[in-house]
């Protein structure tokens, strides 16, 4: 797709390098036949509120960063009047969603990608007031994204968070909740527990592409019961570390919504990002919210 461009970049992605590659991003888009207009992200709510305005003067809106700079973009999109598509050129860490929707990790083949790519709809998921991508979630593991330190994940990248899911396993409190979806209410005690739209992400979620739609107004609401003895502990831990998700503590249900509730405020990550802390939160799916370059 060509057209007028506003490229939303997080300067401190790409393990350092956004800026680096700033200029050959800009080649390339040009090269293909946009216009860009550079729009380097800030803190707090102003580039989301740019966007918002202003995505209407773009023919499509491109986010170059981590999964952080998507949910920014595809916060501003919804927001919008006019809901241009979004295209994505991951420069993160981890860059879990771009896996999911088979976006190249490479910067030249991301940008071809845009250039080439058709809009898809795509569900967001809703946290209350605000949009999440691909992943709310709280319990276990929840801080290691948005608490692993920066200069921690451009050295190592993914085994940044791994080296700090570590630890969490060693020091897990189990969360009473009660959660009601389509299938009817479930309650006790967990230690996990995701609203997703996606095959990998948090280091340890492996999906199988098969049961992922990314556009049928559902996601994925995954749970991790409190192991009752460390024998159950330690079988679980390891299968999470391989990414294995088959485990009787597990359970996953395909739902287009979550009545969430806990004995305690718990803290959440909205796309690995710090969404504060509540004892009772309405999740639900905008399907085809926005739509994706793929």
């Amino acid at each position: 797709m060509t057209g007028k461009v506003l490229l939303v970049i997080n300067p401190r992605s790409g393990k350092g390098m956004a800026k680096k590659v700033l200029l050959d991003i800009v080649t390339r888009l040009c090269d293909g036949g946009c216009t860009v207009t550079v729009l380097p992200t800030k803190k707090g709510n102003s580039t989301i509120n740019t966007i918002a305005a202003e995505s209407q003067n773009y023919d499509m809106i491109v986010a170059c960063g981590g999964d952080g700079t998507l949910n920014m973009v595809a916060e501003g999109v919804a927001a919008s009047e006019i809901k241009r598509p979004i295209g994505y050129i991951p420069l993160g860490s981890t860059n879990d969603f771009a896996t999911s929707l088979g976006i190249p990790s490479d910067t030249g083949k991301a940008v071809e990608a845009v250039l080439a790519g058709s809009p898809r709809p795509h569900d967001l998921g809703c946290f209350g007031d605000r949009h999440f991508t691909y992943i709310a979630c709280c319990g276990a593991f929840t801080e290691t994204s948005y608490n692993t330190p920066q200069t921690l994940k451009n050295l190592f990248g993914h085994a940044a968070y791994i080296l700090n899911i570590v630890p969490c396993l060693a020091d897990v409190h189990p969360m009473e909740i009660e959660a009601e979806t389509e299938d009817g209410v479930i309650a006790g005690k967990f230690i996990f527990c995701a609203l997703a739209n996606t095959t990998t992400a948090a280091g340890f979620i492996k999906l199988d592409g098969k049961d992922v739609n990314f556009s049928d107004g559902k996601f994925e609401f995954i749970l991790i019961r409190f192991p009752k003895d460390l024998a159950e502990g330690n079988r679980v831990a390891a299968k999470l570390l391989k990414g294995d998700m088959n485990d009787p503590l597990i359970e996953i249900r395909h739902t287009s919504f979550v009545r969430f509730r806990s004995d305690k405020p718990i803290g959440w990550s909205l796309d690995g990002e710090n969404g504060g802390k509540h004892d009772s939160v309405l999740l639900s799916v905008e399907k085809n919210a926005v739509s994706i370059l793929k």
